[in-house]
């Protein structure tokens, strides 16, 4: 083999590994699409009528990888959660993993799911999930197929206030599934996510997120708050 088929060699196997590690950071990065109020805000104070907009740059090794915008919105008795995440990695110029992802959440003050519709492209594919809350619980739908979460569910997109970690099922809004986790509440009031080969550690200033990251098969993300926003 000459040095020419070698460098096409080392080269392919680099795209495949930084597409199998973006696939780490797509994961975690759903699960970090979390949102944050400034100043220690509280659920018992209300928004601003034209909602509360937050912005986040997504870290991967180092690296800016993307970023995630969220919006929370009153509407009516609820809240209204309008996520934005746009993720794209380049290898020698070539895109090796991307995710286009949108969704609007309603929420009531007391923290329950009541409604979700978003949508995902992850290297091209998309998912389409929408749900509702009904008596018998929170009935979601993943490309045609029904499914079936618990009242107090979450989204990997919304662990936005302190008491989200601590619900015990979870949808993957980006990959149409429903998780279940862990979590502990450590010495300096931070929370500690264990789910399937996973672990996360949360920080709160008030009801909602300070700061986050999460590391799975050795791979950390962490999202950072935009000064001034």
């Amino acid at each position: 083999m000459g040095i020419k088929d070698n460098m096409l060699t080392n080269f392919t196997v680099n795209i495949k590994q930084a597409a199998i590690a973006l696939k780490t950071v797509c994961t975690l990065a759903c699960i970090l699409g979390f949102s944050g109020v400034v100043n220690s805000a509280k659920l018992s104070e209300p928004l601003p009528s034209q909602g509360v907009i937050l912005k986040y740059d997504i870290f991967y090794k180092g690296d800016k990888v993307g970023e995630h915008q969220m919006r929370a919105i009153p509407d009516g008795d609820l809240i209204r959660l309008e996520h934005s995440r746009n993720i794209e990695v380049k290898v020698a110029f070539i895109t090796a993993f991307s995710e286009r992802h949108k969704s609007t959440e309603l929420w009531s003050k007391d923290v329950e799911l009541q409604k979700i519709d978003a949508k995902t492209q992850l290297n091209g594919k998309e998912v389409d999930i929408v749900g509702v809350a009904t008596p018998k619980g929170f009935s979601f739908t993943v490309d045609g197929n029904q499914q079936l979460a618990p009242l107090d569910v979450v989204t990997l997109d919304s662990y936005w206030v302190g008491r989200a970690p601590q619900r015990s099922s979870v949808i993957d809004v980006a990959g149409g599934k429903l998780l279940h986790t862990k979590s502990n509440t450590n010495a300096d009031g931070s929370i500690q996510l264990i789910g399937d080969k996973f672990n996360a550690k949360f920080a709160y200033q008030g009801d909602f997120l300070a700061v986050g990251e999460l590391t799975q098969n050795g791979n950390t993300v962490v999202y950072k708050k935009i000064a001034g926003n």
